[in-house]
């Protein structure tokens, strides 16, 4: 009786062994490289879906600013202003500079 039961015991530690050795070196490299190869592919889904809503958002940016551009005689008359300012602190520092008040 013991030696059919040590039998049984050998048998199916050797049958474990045989299943974990063709797991680890056969079944478990086939599921890294399936599954590698599916993360890839959703990766570069996401990164294409990402990428469109991103390039859709920022030509809606870029329009959305054009349209909201000050008109041509807001620019103009703000250009003048500036220039008109710039003219004043450049007089105003040159004559500090010579001493003239």
């Amino acid at each position: 009786m013991t030696t059919i039961l040590l039998t049984a015991v050998i048998s199916s530690a050797i049958t474990l062994f045989v299943v974990a050795l063709w797991g680890h070196f056969y079944l478990q490299p086939r599921l890294k490289s399936g599954l590698k190869r599916e993360l890839d592919e959703e990766a570069r889904k996401a990164a294409d879906l990402i990428a469109a809503s991103v390039e859709e958002a920022v030509k809606r940016g870029i329009n959305e600013g054009v349209r909201n551009l000050p008109t041509r005689e807001m620019l103009e008359e703000t250009s003048r202003s500036l220039a008109r300012s710039s003219t004043e602190l450049v007089g105003e520092r040159l004559s500090k500079f010579f001493g003239k008040k």
